[in-house]
């Protein structure tokens, strides 16, 4: 095992990016969610109130463009920190870790751990359930 060079000197500012705060994570969820619900709902309004249809296909198609550009952009800065610190080699080799390895892990780590992403998907399939078994239920085939 050799010893990894740091390519963050100590003196320099971190390869890590902050976190954002959490009102930002709270609106990006939000916003996926009613994104996500709003799809949904078209086939109830499609039923009672047709006028809505349009208006609740445009939120959702918004809501899902904004959650998924944002989704991108954090796998995006998640990828870049993995590469520029070179983690998946220095892993595959056990090759020792210096402390901006560590930083960048914990980041990860943290990171994935608080995402709320979960949290979305498993609301987006229990409305699609939902949404599905409506249709099929109550309007039928």
């Amino acid at each position: 095992m050799e010893t990894s060079i740091c390519p963050v000197d100590a003196g320099s500012q971190s390869a890590v990016p902050s976190r954002f705060p959490a009102w930002v994570t709270w609106l990006a969820f939000a916003v996926g969610l009613t994104g996500a619900i709003s799809l949904r709902l078209i086939l109830i309004a499609k039923a009672y109130r047709p006028e809505l249809v349009r208006l609740l296909w445009y939120v959702g198609v918004c809501g899902n463009m904004i959650f998924f550009m944002f989704r991108a952009f954090i796998t995006q800065r998640r990828r870049h920190l993995i590469a520029s610190l070179r983690l998946r080699e220095k892993l595959r080799e056990e090759d020792s870790l210096c402390p901006a390895d560590y930083e960048a892990l914990r980041y990860l780590v943290e990171s994935l751990y608080i995402s709320k992403e979960r949290w979305n998907y498993l609301i987006i399939f229990v409305c699609s359930v939902l949404a599905i078994a409506w249709d099929v239920f109550v309007v039928g085939f």
